[in-house]
């Protein structure tokens, strides 16, 4: 089970004991749950705290999407944990792993973990790279760098050394590489290299 000390995880999801289940799971897993929440009302009250969300695509009659919007935006990963095929997403969130139910816990941690290391593929992928946004994926480095090292401060540090090794290769940046993929590979790079420094 991936420790997820402190990560503070949104699930959104209206069938009480599927919720409960999956609070039950994370929060083994050291995660801090914000809800569970049955609705799209409550969902939007705590998406601001939230580093990561697990999505019921239908809550009491409501579509998820526009909550799925602003996660995007602030460029916090999310996961689909539906009843509904993938074909019902809208084209727009075809990056965004969709899990059907029942599925066990541990593909839905999984998935959710390869959106934090990863980020999101496709259409996102594209539209992240052309925008150079490296400010909406700071979220992201920093949930990876708390999976790599488990220590926040050492973590803290993971990124602030990333970004810095960032400025001085962005003139070798490969072509057609997402900034997404190309900050992790850096991370990984300096993980290997700088990981026991950062430890003290």
């Amino acid at each position: 089970m991936p420790n997820l000390e402190g990560m503070r995880i949104l699930i959104a999801e209206d069938e009480y004991i599927l919720a409960d289940d999956l609070t039950r799971y994370f929060e083994a897993s050291g995660a801090k749950v914000l809800g569970p929440a049955p609705t799209v009302e409550r969902a939007r009250q705590l998406l601001p705290m939230a580093q990561a969300a697990i999505l019921d695509v239908n809550l009491n009659g409501e579509y998820v999407f526009p909550l799925a919007d602003e996660l995007a935006n602030r460029g916090v990963p999310f996961v689909f944990f539906t009843g509904y095929d993938e074909v019902a997403l809208p084209e727009r969130f075809r990056f965004v792993s969709s899990l059907t139910k029942p599925s066990g816990w541990s593909k839905v941690i999984d998935a959710l973990m390869n959106q934090i290391r990863h980020g999101p593929g496709g259409e996102r992928a594209s539209l992240v790279a052309s925008q150079d946004d490296v400010a909406s994926l700071l979220p992201k480095l920093r949930l990876s760098a708390r999976l790599m090292l488990f220590d926040p401060n050492a973590a803290d540090r993971l990124v602030e050394e990333t970004l810095e090794q960032a400025v001085t290769e962005i003139g070798v940046r490969p072509a057609g590489v997402s900034t997404a993929s190309w900050l992790n590979a850096l991370m990984e790079k300096t993980l290997v290299s700088r990981g026991r420094d950062l430890l003290h």
